[in-house]
């Protein structure tokens, strides 16, 4: 009984060493500063995906930041690794180093505050079988309330990172992420999903969407100051218009009221406060306390519009009159950014 238990044991060790050999359907990859609270249960998420374990591997790339033990024996135990970035290089250098690691026939991005579902890379799997031929994914990204992560227009992807498929060899043709969407400096990142998304939708290729294949993502701005980390994130925009010019136009930012198209709204919000606010100053100078209450009127309504974005959440109001100021900043220095990038290349 012990021969055979022992050559069990042995075939089994085989079957294993072979199956190792064999490229991956799916490579995972997923950057991060490190946050255990966001991926450890990322982790554990992915050790519950019902394909067999040799159809994907987990690379997870820190950005920045050294692994914990805890991440470790995790990792360990996917038979995932750490892609380790020495220095701070933003999100998309952190996925263009996972990538560069990545042996499987398809990439699979996510992000580390994500947990999928247990069957996420099995209905991809299934739809990539049922569609030889895509070549990129995206499946559905919804937050703990089970409202979309973010709005798609129709069919439209949306191909933001916390749930996209692409094909490797398309990823490695396109020049995978853009890594000029990162300010070391001020630690701020913005756009680079769109860029891609962008980039990708530039080289003519289908890309399916498949609301089945489901990850979720915690609600956005949940911090007392996040309106001024949304607004500071805004200094990337100039670079995308500069890049993808009628993309930009577009795509970014563009909201329906009836017939009518708006482009940007929240920034135009945020410029018709700054106005209105220093109109009601001009005519306060001018003693003209009718017009001033006028435009301090048009400000107010500004704000309110603005507060709406945040559900009119009372602790955002504090720090709201702050954001238009922080917005405009940002804007103009991400123009002198990217006019100095364009020169650099």
């Amino acid at each position: 009984m012990v021969p055979l238990r022992a050559a069990r044991g042995a075939r089994a060790r085989r079957v294993d060493a072979a199956l190792s050999e064999i490229d991956p359907l799916f490579s995972i990859i997923a950057p991060t500063r490190g946050d255990e609270a966001k991926l450890l249960p990322l982790l554990d998420a992915l050790a519950r995906q019902t394909i067999l374990r040799h159809q994907f591997e987990v690379l997870i790339s820190f950005d920045g930041a050294e692994p914990s033990a805890a991440a470790r024996d995790r990792l360990r135990d996917l038979g995932g690794r750490a892609v380790v970035l020495p220095v701070r290089r933003g999100p998309g250098a952190a996925r263009n180093a996972g990538a560069r690691e990545a042996r499987g026939g398809w990439l699979a991005f996510t992000e580390d505050d994500c947990v999928p579902a247990d069957d996420w890379l099995a209905r991809a799997a299934a739809r990539i079988e049922r569609d030889p031929t895509l070549e990129a994914l995206e499946g559905e990204t919804l937050t703990p309330k089970r409202r979309a992560a973010r709005r798609r227009v129709g069919a439209e992807p949306t191909s933001i990172p916390t749930n996209l498929f692409v094909k490797r060899a398309l990823f490695e043709r396109i020049g995978g992420y853009c890594e000029q969407y990162f300010d070391a400096g001020r630690g701020i990142y913005f756009r680079e999903d769109s860029d891609f998304a962008f980039s990708l939708e530039g080289t003519g290729v289908e890309i399916g969407v498949e609301p089945s294949a489901i990850v979720t993502h915690p609600e956005e701005h949940p911090g007392f100051l996040d309106p001024i980390r949304w607004a500071r994130r805004y200094e990337m925009d100039p670079l995308l218009e500069r890049r993808h010019p009628d993309r930009f136009r577009d795509r970014i930012e563009v909201a329906r009221l009836g017939p009518f198209l708006i482009r940007r709204p929240f920034v135009r919000v945020c410029w018709a406060a700054l106005l209105a606010l220093g109109a009601a100053a001009g005519c306060a100078l001018l003693r003209e306390e009718g017009l001033a209450a006028f435009w301090l009127g048009v400000a107010g309504v500004a704000f309110l519009t603005l507060w709406a974005k945040w559900r009119f959440h009372p602790l955002r109001l504090p720090i709201l009159p702050l954001v238009p100021f922080v917005l405009v900043a940002a804007l103009a220095t991400g123009r002198a950014r990217a006019a100095r990038l364009s020169r650099e290349r």
